[in-house]
């Protein structure tokens, strides 16, 4: 297991925080923190490598709390996180609960969302309402490039957002090699 507990609000404080993100693999899947030395002030992420005897794939997850006012800075910050994660060789996987209605394709933020996932070659996979009152308000965005995960919805009654489980294809893509020759 990987998390980042959510910061205390307050450091004179023994207070519980509540919240955070997690990831949690099986036995045998090793989990490694990620850190891309960011400054984020709208949503929380965590972003780890998950390794699977010679497979491997990055994983960026993300909670933006539905009372954070959907803004260009969080545009901004999202695409600068995508910049860093699109450098990796893995395939990677965006992840978590965005709180934005993605099952809305004019609404704006929905609009503008899905054209900072495309602008990074990646493109949301759930394709059913991920909460109890309706709407796809989580995201699992793979390379758009690469075979489709199906991502299973699942109501397993701890929260009022959905489980989402899914398979992926933890294969490296093969190294480009390119031949070069020159005069000293």
């Amino acid at each position: 297991m990987v998390d980042r507990p959510r910061p205390r609000s307050r450091v004179d404080t023994l207070a519980t925080s509540h919240g955070g993100v997690a990831v949690i693999a099986v036995q045998g899947v090793r989990l490694e923190k990620i850190h891309l030395c960011v400054t984020l002030s709208i949503f929380e992420l965590l972003v780890v490598r998950v390794v699977s005897h010679q497979y491997s794939c990055v994983a960026a997850v993300i909670y933006r709390p539905s009372s954070a006012v959907v803004t260009a800075l969080f545009f901004s910050e999202l695409s600068g996180v995508l910049d860093r994660i699109a450098t990796f060789v893995e395939p990677v996987l965006l992840v978590g609960d965005v709180n934005i209605h993605l099952e809305a394709p004019t609404n704006a933020n929905t609009a503008q969302f899905v054209d900072v996932l495309a602008a990074h070659g990646l493109a949301s996979r759930v394709m059913s309402a991920t909460h109890d009152l309706g709407g796809i308000l989580d995201v699992v965005a793979s390379r758009d490039d690469l075979p489709s995960p199906d991502v299973d919805v699942l109501d397993v009654g701890l929260s009022d957002h959905r489980l989402l489980r899914w398979s992926s294809s933890l294969t490296r893509p093969a190294p480009v090699y390119v031949t070069t020759t020159g005069r000293q």
